[in-house]
């Protein structure tokens, strides 16, 4: 014979608007279903008898039922209602508790995780990027010709062409206007079969590290160099060696006669973070290096349309050895982040293995942006936002030279070429003794909505064992893109502040 339900009696709907009256009836039987209190095979009253009761409508309580028939909580018999369902395990009830039933694990064996995921199980807090001022790697968000995009754009989602499936390498029509534009801006000895759009620059990073390198390969970084690289080695099983940095970039010397690595990666255009710009004898001399040794080469040629003085020198892959060097671009900074569309130039034989890892990873790239971006750069706005954005980020950094000078003379001393969208500030070793720590630093500037990245960060764990090696500078990186010029000053003032609070 049936249990009679016995009501809800103790049971009121709560009085936030976040959550349905549907949602919390729903909840609560199902809660009431898993403790116990409502039994296999109890009978509920009639969908007319619980919303009076309730004081909602019958349509709130037929939803709620509705779900929870679906989920096979309760059942119905014809002509007789709905009934609490008798096919949920006993294990699955507990009386005492009246949280939602859980598994109870009865294997012996310890779940264990790969040497990447105990990695990354440490208490160390995610990057929050916050696109605010001094965050580096941030354009001008402002400055972007939005209203000229979104025409384009709106354009090109209207086509259902581009709403299936495409070219995993990349978007064709893409394809060819960036290699007749790396061509021509870069010196790049390419066509458009060895272009690989990707989902951003790490991706691209990821499968050349897969395609070129095993578990446990050295490969030769700059040091301080990209921290986002340098994580994709190290996930990937890669052992990082650090090659010291001077103000001409990567230090040609202190690379070693007799490598044991496969692969040097290096920002050789504008090194981040230090800015060094490596001249073209001593380009020369690296990819000799690399032909003697037989080691691959790995181009991160991440901001090379911003120098202000001069031209930038030709990429190293249009020097030679384009068999050996992998080139890597973005579009995150010339047009902006969230795009998140970047670029692999390869050898025409690694193409084939490199589209399949991509394959491996995550498939195609979003088509619509792909050709968004591809005819924002054929028509010409490309190259005319590059040049506003040029003339825009060389007053910024000269104001921000103008206020570290001002406001941190005495703090630390700017490092900087004519180039990029950032400068770091290195603190003074004396103020460093006194316990002066950039981590503090930017921890402080972070609360006051003020970002930036701790220089220390951007140095490899270990200590390096070559005889040329800099040591350790503590410092902060601080992008300028996204600050405008009449704010540049208060929010330098602001880092004294912070500064003068720690020591």
């Amino acid at each position: 014979m049936a249990v009679e339900f016995d009501g809800l009696r103790d049971f009121a709907f709560g009085p936030s608007q976040d959550i349905p009256l549907q949602t919390q009836l729903y909840q609560e039987l199902k809660t009431r279903i898993l403790n116990g209190r409502l039994v296999p095979e109890m009978r509920l009253p009639s969908t007319r008898s619980l919303s009076q009761s309730l004081s909602v409508s019958r349509n709130t309580v037929n939803g709620a039922l509705e779900q929870l028939k679906a989920e096979g909580y309760i059942k119905t018999k014809p002509g007789a209602g709905h009934y609490v369902s008798d096919d949920i395990p006993d294990n699955f009830l507990r009386a005492d508790s009246i949280v939602s039933a859980s598994i109870r694990p009865t294997c012996s064996r310890e779940l264990s995780l790969s040497s990447m995921g105990q990695s990354l199980m440490g208490n160390t807090p995610v990057r929050v990027y916050g696109n605010g001022s001094f965050e580096a790697g941030v354009p001008d968000l402002q400055a972007f010709p939005l209203q000229k995009w979104g025409q384009i754009y709106q354009r090109h989602s209207q086509r259902a062409s581009l709403l299936g499936y495409d070219c995993l390498q990349g978007y064709e029509p893409l394809r060819h206007v960036l290699a007749e534009y790396l061509r021509s801006s870069r010196g790049l000895l390419c066509s458009p079969d060895q272009v690989i759009i990707t989902v951003g620059a790490q991706q691209a990073a990821s499968i050349a590290i897969q395609i070129l390198l095993e578990n446990d390969d050295e490969v030769y970084v700059e040091n301080p160099g990209y921290i986002g690289m340098r994580k994709a080695f190290e996930a990937h099983g890669v052992k990082p060696v650090g090659i010291p940095v001077g103000e001409q970039g990567i230090d040609v010397a202190a690379l070693p006669r007799q490598p044991t690595g496969k692969l040097l990666c290096l920002t050789p255009t504008h090194q981040y973070p230090m800015g060094g710009i490596i001249p073209l004898a001593n380009r020369l001399k690296i990819l000799q290096w690399a032909a003697d040794n037989g080691i691959w080469v790995l181009e991160d040629d991440y901001d090379s349309e911003y120098h202000y003085d001069h031209k930038p020198i030709a990429a190293m892959q249009g020097l030679g050895l384009q068999e050996q060097v992998i080139y890597i671009g973005s579009f995150s900074k010339v047009l902006y982040p969230g795009l998140r569309l970047g670029y692999l130039v390869v050898p025409e034989r690694l193409v084939g293995a490199c589209v399949k890892a991509k394959n491996h990873m995550a498939g195609q790239t979003a088509i619509v942006e792909q050709a968004t971006t591809a005819e924002f750069i054929e028509t010409g706005q490309f190259v005319r936002h590059i040049r506003k954005m040029r003339m825009l980020y060389k007053d910024k950094q000269r104001a921000i030279l103008d206020s570290c000078r001002e406001h941190l003379a005495d703090v630390g001393t700017p490092q900087y070429t004519g180039a990029g969208m950032h400068i770091v500030l290195t603190f003074r070793p004396e103020l460093c003794e006194k316990g002066l720590r950039d981590v503090d630093v930017v921890k402080e500037m972070t609360a006051r909505n003020i970002f930036a990245g701790a220089l220390s960060a951007y140095y490899l764990a270990q200590p390096l064992t070559q005889p040329l090696a800099q040591p350790q500078h503590q410092g902060v990186v601080l992008g300028f893109a996204n600050t405008h010029v009449r704010d540049m000053s208060d929010k330098i003032k602001v880092i004294r502040q912070v500064i003068d609070s720690l020591l």
